[in-house]
């Protein structure tokens, strides 16, 4: 049996999981998050971490490091995702945290990235399929035929970036969601095999579409598994439609989700309704697994 950690570093939060595996199989036996915007820290012109945000991801790292050697952890694996990808100095935040906390972070590709989405839960009773990662830095879509990943691609157009693009985080006008809809669609046309996903189911992964699973549950007083439970666009549309006027202070109340989720809502709705809207999938499939859970998967494929 071996115990492993996986720190994961996000636009819109750090995570870690703690894990024992067994042959096969593994059980988490820790997890802990800490709702850390990087993106916030990121200078919009030299696109570099400030010192306030490395203070902040050092931090986090060291008491999740801390954690790990608590649970005598033999391994971590520390991925860096978009908010990573897109820093200038982010080599530099790397080789420091690898001297003086011993972690290593790897920065993934963007095909790394879906690729783990992907394994983290292929669904049994599917073969075709889109796999769609809603992050906040980016929106990770991945063509899935006869169970195979074989087409992937990552556009930086997340949740945290549509946003603060588009300055969403108090309401918008129907004009300003048809503007934000084509600026969406405009990203989609510019991949030559999406036509490929039209009209197939959509499985997604990613805080956000969890977060709307919920709130449609509690809406429609269902008691249910947020995993495998399924959504139709018209769904998404009213949700959309409902809170498009809405302040953040009444998205909260409302709906009782967080502020730190209440204030990307908007943003993740108009993304999920652009993307079903566009490749008209004929269902929607919420998965409760992350790239943790595909990067421990991989694992247990390599070590076997």
């Amino acid at each position: 049996m071996k115990t492993l950690g996986i720190i994961d570093i996000g636009s819109n939060s750090i995570k870690l999981i703690i894990v024992e595996i067994d042959n096969s199989s593994y059980n988490e036996i820790f997890h802990k998050k800490f709702q850390t915007r990087l993106s916030d820290f990121v200078g919009s012109e030299n696109k570099k971490l400030s010192h306030e945000g490395m203070k902040s991801l050092f931090d986090i790292i060291f008491t999740f490091k801390k954690f790990c050697d608590d649970y005598n952890c033999d391994e971590i694996i520390a991925v860096g995702t978009e908010s990573l990808r897109e820093m200038k100095n982010s080599s530099d935040i790397i080789n420091y945290i690898a001297i003086y906390l011993d972690v290593h972070i790897k920065l993934l590709s963007p095909d790394e990235e879906c690729y783990f989405g992907y394994i983290s839960s292929i669904p049994q009773n599917l073969k075709d399929y889109v796999h769609l990662d809603i992050g906040g830095g980016s929106v990770e879509i991945g063509l899935v035929k006869d169970k195979r990943l074989i087409e992937s691609i990552s556009i930086p157009m997340g949740t945290l970036k549509i946003t603060n693009k588009f300055h969403i985080k108090d309401g918008i006008s129907n004009n300003e969601k048809c503007h934000i809809q084509e600026y969406i669609f405009e990203k989609l046309n510019n991949i030559s095999w999406i036509y490929k996903c039209k009209n197939l189911p959509a499985v997604i992964i990613g805080g956000s579409i969890k977060t709307i699973g919920r709130i449609h549950q509690k809406e429609s007083n269902i008691v249910s598994n947020i995993h495998g439970y399924e959504l139709l666009y018209e769904d998404i549309e009213s949700l959309l439609e409902k809170i498009r006027n809405m302040s953040l202070e009444e998205i909260i109340c409302t709906t009782g989700i967080s502020k730190s989720r209440g204030d990307i809502l908007l943003g993740a709705l108009l993304i999920l309704n652009s993307l079903i809207l566009y490749l008209q999938s004929s269902k929607i499939i919420i998965s409760k697994y992350t790239i943790r859970e595909g990067i421990i998967n991989d694992y247990i494929k390599h070590n076997e």
